[in-house]
């Protein structure tokens, strides 16, 4: 299923993920991230599929700071969210946040690698 997510969503997970944290000090990072996994060249996508579309916007709001101290707890819940969203529940343990947390750490991070890591998340049954 291909889902498209706006700021306004992003925000409602900000909101609910980051509690206590103050309003977002740079609204361009979530902008940003809707635009990266909308984006298409030569009208082909860039990142197809769900769990690459899902990692774009976890790269972009993981690595990009954009709220005062919940930038990774947030990149998280959106990813499980726009998975959600899109068909596919997932439910990461404490170990695969962890280890999504680790990679966001990474100066090697990439796109490709989340999607990989979240491929590897167990599916809520």
């Amino acid at each position: 299923m291909n889902v498209h997510i706006d700021v306004p969503w992003i925000l409602q997970v900000a909101e609910a993920a980051g509690a206590d944290d103050p309003a977002p000090d740079d609204y361009g990072v979530p902008v940003c991230a809707v635009a990266r996994h909308r984006a298409d060249v030569f009208e082909q996508p860039v990142y197809d599929g769900p769990y690459a579309k899902a990692a774009a916007l976890v790269h972009t709001l993981g690595r990009c700071r954009w709220l005062e101290r919940s930038n990774m707890a947030v990149a998280a819940a959106t990813g499980v969210m726009y998975l959600e969203a899109a068909g596919i529940p997932v439910k990461p343990a404490r170990e695969d946040a962890v280890a999504l947390k680790d990679l966001l750490l990474d100066p090697a991070c990439t796109a490709g690698k989340i999607a990989a890591l979240l491929r590897t998340w167990p599916t809520a049954t």
